[in-house]
């Protein structure tokens, strides 16, 4: 099972890292989303959870795969919105991804409930972390639309670097909860 943490948290690295050469993406999100999904396979016997996740990060696989025919003008991440229909294009694979980081961290919440480490209650503080910087992030969606992009730098700027914040924490998590499961069988 450790190896499935550890697949996991390369995973969200390369969702995480947005590294261009050009036009080519060198850490390409669905190569993620893949790894993600192979460790939530190998970890979805032991929740419901890890199952909800698993299933999140197939269907986030299958949209970033569509995007890239479908919808290459749209942005994702980082760049404000300047329409209704790139924000709409990109609102299911938001949620998608929140469902996931939520499967990931209630997965590791509900497989470590006791035990001595921690572990639960860190995993369900990085969970309402991610969460808290996701919902401020949708807030921030209709108001990108209305308002002039040099007045939103800002917020756009806060909301980025909370979520960013909260992505980094739920990998160190899943890093932790990595090596808490090979103590635990050692």
């Amino acid at each position: 099972m450790r190896s499935a943490y550890y697949r996991i948290v390369w995973g969200l690295l390369f969702v995480l890292v947005d590294l261009k050469i050009e036009v080519v993406d060198v850490l390409p999100d669905m190569l993620g989303y893949l790894l993600i999904a192979s460790g939530l396979w190998r970890l979805q016997a032991l929740n419901g959870y890890f199952r909800a996740g698993h299933l999140s990060a197939w269907l986030l696989l299958i949209w970033s795969v569509l995007s890239l025919f479908w919808f290459p003008e749209v942005g994702t991440g980082g760049v404000p919105m300047q329409s209704v229909k790139e924000l709409l294009i990109q609102l299911p694979s938001v949620c998608l991804h929140m469902v996931l980081m939520f499967g990931i961290c209630r997965g590791i919440q509900a497989n470590s409930a006791g035990a001595e480490s921690g572990l639960d209650h860190k995993a369900r503080f990085r969970g309402h972390m991610f969460m808290a910087a996701q919902l401020l992030w949708l807030i921030a969606y209709p108001f990108i639309l209305n308002l002039d992009s040099g007045d939103m730098i800002p917020v756009i700027f806060i909301c980025s670097l909370a979520v960013m914040a909260a992505e980094i924490a739920v990998l160190l998590l899943v890093r932790l909860a990595g090596r808490a499961w090979t103590e635990e069988t050692e």
